[in-house]
């Protein structure tokens, strides 16, 4: 029983650190702009997935790595990604009943608003100038949700996780 509670505890870990590095990994600079928020991807899909062993406090230290490997003010990514994930956390049940494709604009439209935060904080705090391809990840997100969705779909069942 331990054993198979650090198995599933591993992959949960496994597969949020595989959506870290695609998020530092390096990519052409017109690419960059249109790369996804795959830890936020990897969040959302946990958190539905397995409300009870993911949780919001969870989101937000992923979003502190985030903050770290991106070198973005500290807490940024870890407020937004809290408050993101909230709504998918109440409202899960719901959500899991959503087809892949209503489930993909809920995704750009919580994709939507971390990237709102970070960009309000930076802006605030750090005059950070408006820029209107920082919101494109949010497109791209959506547009990649349904493999991520069945990706993990799959690596959840092959590893029995309930």
């Amino acid at each position: 029983m331990l054993s198979r509670m650090m198995v599933q505890r591993s992959v949960i870990l496994g597969t949020v650190i595989l959506s870290l590095i695609f998020a530092v990994m390096p990519i052409t600079l017109t690419l960059a702009a249109w790369r996804p928020e795959w830890p936020l991807l990897a969040i959302i899909y946990w958190i539905i997935a397995l409300p009870h062993r993911v949780n919001i406090g969870y989101a937000f230290l992923v979003g502190l790595a985030v903050d770290i490997l991106l070198g973005s003010t500290l807490g940024f990514h870890a407020a937004a990604y809290a408050v993101v994930v909230y709504p998918a956390a109440r409202h899960y049940p719901r959500i899991r009943n959503f087809s892949l494709s209503q489930q993909a604009i809920l995704v750009l439209l919580l994709v939507l608003l971390a990237r709102a935060i970070v960009f309000v904080l930076e802006h605030y705090l750090n005059n950070a100038p408006f820029m209107p391809h920082y919101f494109w990840p949010a497109l791209s997100s959506a547009l990649f949700w349904p493999w991520v969705f069945l990706i993990f779909r799959k690596i959840r069942r092959h590893f029995q996780m309930k």
